[in-house]
């Protein structure tokens, strides 16, 4: 590539003069190095690329096109949408961006940034004091970046935790997990059969919750939680289970009176079980949940990291985590969560780690997988919902399968006539760009059922 000094400077060439490509060059290398890149071989390629592009001077070839070509080795002509991988996968780098000079990077005075709208990188320079003053705050995004970490440490302990769960119920075979659950219950009936009957109610309700959008499903679930209390109100399950039903409800009720008033009882549901067990991963959850409905997803995300490192085999915290970082879009977290899920899974229940894995797949631009992984929880009878066939259609039309994309939307269109799905795809995602990746191949759709 020829050098950047062989061509005058633009303004969309934003390289001060002050900077040498030797300094550009180490910061760039220092961040490649970083835990916040680590095993991101993808993104590290994209970033080298822009930068590299840049500094040849060449920053009006910087474009989504020509990333996915030179990066990807992916052409407009193939199936799927190159754009639409490089569009999620800046999203993904300017978080791990912020990761890094949240933590590891604190200490840099020469940052990179690829701002939103463009891919041209960005160089800022740091006074000291500017540095010294402007990173002693809680980093906004330190906590998301954690998660991911925890998720991959404890990823190869998941294997044995699921084998171990296989085992045969007697005695020394028991995983930890069940022989702690099974002297809980024993201690209990001893002593209090009434706070017995709230446990093990609760326990029956929470896998009710999925899929968590069905709101039938949901009113009588938060009666069983409701009871719950009613049995004990010292068992923290209780409210902890009552303010996830009441979030999910508020979320999916139009604006209006009752929507307010479902969130405030979910939080006030949630602080009580915070109040009660404040040690406890469900608890955390729960408050995550509140959080998200009120559309603070840095808090959802930091109160689910820590629901999943106080119950890291808690299968119900686990996969709400996955929901959690799928709708913030958190495309990797959702994965390595639901893999863990599915992985510790060893009951009859239904859970949704295959949908947030047919649906992070979707985001990251892998559409046969995608629709592989929907049909496999139908197969399976997992939850099913609205959304769920709502990426399998947009999946099908991604890939150019236009006759079972239609097909697909009829059925859902039958299943769940007048569905609110634009409203809730929009209200679901922390950045609109998200929903919009699946609602404008839904909307194709929809115009090709209107053509014929």
């Amino acid at each position: 590539m020829p050098s950047r000094g062989s061509k005058a400077q633009t303004e969309r060439d934003p390289v001060r003069d002050d900077l040498t490509d030797e300094e550009i060059r180490r910061a760039l290398e220092a961040i490649l190095a970083s835990s916040e890149f680590e095993g991101a071989e993808r993104l590290q390629s994209f970033l080298r690329y822009v930068v590299e592009t840049l500094l040849a001077g060449q920053s009006d070839d910087i474009r989504a096109k020509s990333i996915a070509e030179d990066v990807y080795g992916r052409s407009l002509g193939e199936r799927g949408d190159p754009m639409a991988v490089v569009r999620v996968d800046a999203g993904r780098m300017r978080r791990r961006l912020a990761d890094y000079y949240s933590n590891s990077g604190k200490d840099q005075t020469l940052r990179i940034h690829v701002d939103p709208g463009g891919y041209v990188p960005r160089f800022e320079v740091l006074a000291s004091e500017q540095k010294d003053g402007g990173t002693r705050s809680v980093p906004r995004f330190w906590l998301r970046g954690a998660a991911i970490l925890g998720v991959l440490v404890v990823s190869a302990g998941a294997l044995f935790i699921f084998m171990t769960a296989q085992a045969p119920p007697d005695g020394a075979a028991l995983s930890e997990s069940v022989r702690k659950q099974q002297a809980v219950r024993e201690a209990l009936f001893s002593t209090n059969p009434t706070k017995l009957q709230a446990v093990n109610l609760a326990n029956e309700a929470r896998p009710l919750m999925f899929p968590v959008l069905d709101r039938d499903r949901l009113q009588a679930v938060r009666g069983m939680f409701d009871r719950a209390i009613a049995l004990d109100r010292t068992y923290f399950g209780g409210y902890a289970g009552a303010a996830q039903a009441l979030g999910i409800l508020a979320i999916t009720s139009p604006p209006g009176d009752e929507k307010q008033r479902l969130f405030q009882e979910a939080r006030a549901r949630a602080d009580q079980a915070i109040e009660i067990g404040p040690d406890e991963g469900w608890s955390h959850s729960a408050l995550a949940l509140v959080a998200f409905a009120h559309r603070d997803f840095d808090k959802a995300v930091a109160h689910s990291t820590r629901a999943m490192s106080l119950a890291p085999d808690d299968i119900h915290v686990t996969n709400f985590d996955a929901l959690f970082a799928l709708f913030c879009g958190e495309f990797e977290r959702a994965i390595a969560s639901a893999k863990r899920a599915q992985l510790s899974d060893n009951t009859s229940r239904r859970f949704p780690y295959r949908s947030v894995l047919g649906s992070a797949s979707y985001h990251m631009g892998d559409f046969q997988s995608s629709v592989d992984r929907f049909n496999e929880a139908i197969r399976r009878g997992d939850p099913v919902s609205a959304i769920s066939i709502g990426y399998l259609a947009a999946g099908y039309q991604r890939l150019g399968e236009h006759e079972r994309a239609r097909a697909t939307m009829l059925l859902l269109e039958e299943a769940w006539p007048d569905y609110p799905l634009h409203a809730l795809f929009r209200t679901l995602f922390a950045e609109q760009g998200n929903a919009e990746e699946v609602l404008t191949a839904i909307n194709e759709i929809l115009g090709q059922q209107a053509d014929q």
